[in-house]
C-alpha cells in the first residue's frame, strides 16, 4: 500500500476524530466498541506520523531524546503531590512550593513543562503562576478514583533508574546471546531476580508501590479485559498460575457477581500472604469462590510444582513476558504436565483441557503503549513482549496447539491453547 500524503493523512485523522466523538459515551460494546477502539489506535499512528513528517528528522529525534525531561517533570509534580496541594481551588506556585517545600525555579520549570502537555490550568493566562486542577491533572490526584500516583512513581523512578542503566546491560560477556544482568539490578546495584529483592523487607515500600502501579496501568490499558472475553464461562476451576493476589478474579467477580465460574490461584508463599489481606474485605460470596495455594511453577518436578492436575482451565495472565524464551518453555511445559495429569482421586483428566495464555503481544496495530512497555520490561528484568507469532512458536515448542485467539480492546490479547498429541 504505498504511503499516504501529508494532507491525505490529516483528512482521515479528522473522519476518525468526527467518528469517535459522534460515538463517545454510547459505545460500551459489540463491534461498534470494537471499531472505535481501532479507531483511536489509528489515530495514535496517524498522529505519530504527521508529528514526524511536520518536525523532520532533525527535531523529531531531538523531541524524542528529551521525553525523557518530561517524564522528570512529570514525575516531580506528582511526587511533591502538587495537584493534591492545589485541590478544588486554586494556589499560587509560591504557595505551592512553602506548602510542599521545593525550590521555585524547579517548580515553575516543570510546571510549564507539564502545562504544555494539557496538565493543570493557568489562571489568567501564561506565566499567571496561578493554578488549578483540570480532568489531566485530576488523575495525578492520590484520591481520584482512577489516580495514576503510583505508577507515575514507580515508571519514573524504578523504571528511569533501569532505563539510564540499558546501555551498559546490553554490552555483549561473551556471545551475543548470552542473557544480560538486567539494567535494574545494575542500577540498584543488587544480584538475582528483581522480585526477590522487592520481597526484601527494606524495599517492601517499593513493592507496594509496584503492586498498585501495576493495578493502575491495567486498568488504563486492559480495562476491557473483564468485560471483551467471556470468563463466567469458563469451565471451574480456572487454575491462575502465577495470578498474584488476585486482582483479575477481582475484577471478574465484581462485574459477575451471580457467575458460578471458581478459581484456584497459584503463586509464591509471600505473594499468598498478601492476597489474604486484600480478600478478607471482599464479600464472603467472592471469597467462597477463589482459592489461594502455594506453588512454583519453574519447580523441578511436577509434584513439587503444586500445580493442581486435570483441571478444565488454566490461565497465564502477565507471566511469560517477564521470562526468557527458555524459561517460559519450561514453565508451559510444567503446566502442561499438570493439564493432561489425573486430578486427585479421579479416573480420568478433564475432557479437553484448556490454557489461556493472556499477555501484552506486539503487531503492527499496536499503539505506543505497547512499545514503551516492551522496553520498561526489558530495563526491570530482562523481560519481553512478544508477537503473537513468538508467542505461537513457544507454545508449539512446549507442547501446544493453538486454537484460537481472541482479541480484545486492550493491549492484551488472549491465546487459547490445548494440550497437543504431538
Amino acid at each position: 500500500m504505498p504511503e499516504q500524503s501529508l494532507t491525505a493523512q490529516a483528512q482521515e485523522l479528522l473522519r476518525l476524530v468526527e467518528t469517535i466523538q459522534s460515538t463517545t459515551g454510547s459505545a460500551t460494546a459489540g463491534s461498534d466498541a470494537h471499531e472505535i477502539f481501532a479507531a483511536r489506535q489509528r489515530v495514535q499512528k496517524l498522529t505519530a506520523t504527521i508529528m514526524r513528517e511536520v518536525c523532520g528528522p532533525l527535531e523529531y529525534t531531538i523531541l524524542l531524546a528529551e521525553s525523557c525531561q518530561e517524564s522528570a517533570a512529570l514525575h516531580l509534580v506528582t511526587e511533591y503531590s502538587v495537584a493534591d496541594v492545589i485541590g478544588d481551588g486554586s494556589k499560587t506556585l509560591a504557595e505551592i512550593c512553602e506548602e510542599v517545600k521545593v525550590n521555585f525555579r524547579y517548580m515553575d520549570i516543570a510546571m510549564k513543562c507539564l502545562l504544555s502537555h494539557g496538565y493543570f490550568e493557568e489562571v489568567g493566562g501564561f506565566d499567571s503562576k496561578l493554578f488549578k486542577n483540570n480532568a489531566m491533572s485530576d488523575v495525578l490526584r492520590a484520591g481520584h478514583p482512577q489516580t495514576l500516583k503510583a505508577a507515575i512513581g514507580f515508571i519514573c523512578d524504578d523504571g528511569g533508574k533501569a532505563a539510564a542503566h540499558l546501555v551498559e546491560a546490553a554490552r555483549t560477556r561473551t556471545t551475543t546471546t548470552e542473557i544480560p544482568t538486567p539494567a535494574l539490578n545494575l542500577a540498584f546495584g543488587f544480584e538475582g531476580p528483581v522480585f526477590q529483592h522487592w520481597n526484601d523487607a527494606s524495599n517492601a515500600w517499593r513493592a507496594d508501590r509496584m503492586g498498585l502501579a501495576m493495578k493502575q496501568v491495567h486498568q488504563m490499558a486492559n480495562g476491557n479485559v473483564v468485560t471483551d472475553f467471556d470468563w463466567p464461562s469458563l469451565p471451574s476451576p480456572v487454575i491462575d498460575v502465577g495470578g498474584g493476589i488476585g486482582t483479575l478474579e477481582l475484577a471478574i467477580l465484581k462485574l459477575y457477581p451471580e457467575a458460578p465460574v471458581r478459581f484456584i490461584v497459584v503463586d509464591l508463599a509471600e505473594t499468598c500472604k498478601s492476597a489474604e489481606t486484600v480478600w478478607k474485605t471482599q464479600p464472603a460470596s467472592s471469597r467462597s469462590r477463589v482459592t489461594f495455594m502455594e506453588g512454583d511453577f519453574f519447580a523441578p518436578t511436577l509434584e513439587a510444582t503444586r500445580l493442581p492436575c486435570g483441571q478444565p482451565t488454566y490461565l497465564l495472565r502477565h507471566v511469560l513476558h517477564d521470562w526468557t524464551d527458555d524459561e517460559v518453555v519450561t514453565i508451559l511445559r510444567n503446566v502442561r504436565a499438570a493439564m493432561v495429569a489425573p486430578p486427585p482421586a479421579s479416573h480420568g483428566v478433564a475432557a479437553t483441557p484448556k490454557l489461556l495464555v493472556c499477555d501484552i503481544m506486539l503487531s503492527s496495530d499496536s499503539g505506543r503503549f505497547t512499545y514503551t512497555t516492551s522496553m520498561q520490561l526489558l530495563t526491570l528484568n530482562n523481560g519481553v513482549v512478544r508477537s503473537q507469532e513468538e508467542m505461537n512458536a513457544l507454545l508449539k515448542k512446549a507442547g501446544f496447539k493453538v486454537v484460537v485467539t481472541h482479541a480484545m480492546r486492550a493491549a492484551d490479547t488472549i491465546i487459547e491453547a490445548v494440550p497437543s498429541n504431538d
